[in-house]
């Protein structure tokens, strides 16, 4: 039987679980976006396309067109870029950074449409079940153990829900940075699982660097100089300018200290047998005792190795394909 038709029941088996059980969409996603990268082992472009044109209309035949759009910018195009690029022999790397790309402007197509189509009262609206919602989890009702607790410590109920309105409001403003998060996190995932089925078939090309020996490129360092322009520059008003620079900073944040812990697992690796057991001891009551300074200081050292490599890693001449 030839490969694409392989591809066409694989992949076409995850986008019917996708379209049929909701509880097992992601887990499905997933499996569906492997399969068309891995595809683009055995199969050209022509090919490639033919299968995720066909399981496009299948998702579109199940989940109609808002479905079908969701699907497309969140896992449909970063897969299917990916494998396409692997069927062109490009390596990890390569298929790592148009992955994020193609998912990032994708993802941003996602939101400057619905934020047009989403006006200033739905926003609110939004907001309003939102905080709802969190009421409702608190139990703020008159016998609540919690409301008693803040009414000891001098917090009254006014003050409380005035506080859980600005966490509300401060959940949705931040909506696209969790999107943005959650369609970077599905591509590396996707491209690590694909990676893993390539060694245990020895298949060639996707190959990377371990763990302890990434490092962020530096030109990430000039996202943040942006976004803590944009977050200080609009912080006095709360303008948009301050939720964009507030979006960019959690994005950035989070990819900050990924590359923190590779320096940290760098050091691991490299260390006195004998000293990593009281190390680890040590590092782990000091990040429960003090988790969000320990957050912002491995954050801070993924930054400065970008800067500084001290790892030494850009000086290397090897190239991982």
């Amino acid at each position: 039987m030839p490969r694409i038709v392989y591809l066409i029941c694989i992949s076409s088996g995850a986008c019917l679980v996708m379209g049929r059980s909701p509880y097992l969409t992601y887990i499905a996603a997933i499996v569906w976006g492997v399969s068309l990268v891995i595809g683009g082992h055995f199969l050209n472009g022509k090919k490639l396309a033919v299968v995720f044109g066909l399981n496009l209309l299948l998702l579109y035949g199940l989940t109609g067109s808002s479905g079908l759009f969701f699907t497309l910018v969140f896992l449909g195009m970063p897969s299917f870029l990916m494998g396409y690029m692997l069927g062109r022999q490009k390596g990890y790397y390569e298929l790592q950074k148009w992955g994020f790309v193609s998912a990032v402007i994708a993802v941003s197509l996602f939101i400057a449409l619905a934020y047009y189509n989403v006006g200033e009262a739905q926003l609110y609206g939004m907001q309003m079940e939102v905080e709802k919602y969190m009421q409702e989890s608190l139990v703020l009702s008159g016998d609540s153990s919690i409301l008693k607790l803040y009414e000891e410590q001098g917090i009254s109920r006014e003050e409380l829900n005035n506080s859980i309105a600005m966490v509300a409001r401060g959940l949705v403003m931040h909506l696209p940075a969790f999107y943005y998060l959650q369609a970077m996190l599905t591509v590396l995932i996707i491209l690590e699982l694909s990676a893993y089925i390539s060694r245990k078939k020895s298949l060639p090309i996707l190959i990377k660097r371990p763990f302890s020996e990434e490092i962020m490129p530096w030109q990430f360092a000039w996202g943040i100089i942006v976004a803590l322009s944009l977050w200080l520059w609009g912080r006095d008003e709360l303008t948009a300018w301050y939720y964009v620079g507030s979006n960019l900073l959690v994005i950035l944040a989070t990819v900050t200290v990924y590359f923190g812990l590779s320096s940290l697992a760098y050091r691991w690796v490299n260390m006195n047998p004998r000293s990593k057991k009281w190390i680890l001891i040590i590092f782990i009551i000091l990040s429960l005792a003090f988790t969000l300074p320990a957050i912002i200081f491995i954050g801070l050292l993924g930054l400065f190795d970008s800067l500084l490599d001290y790892r030494k890693l850009r000086s290397k001449k090897e190239e991982t394909r």
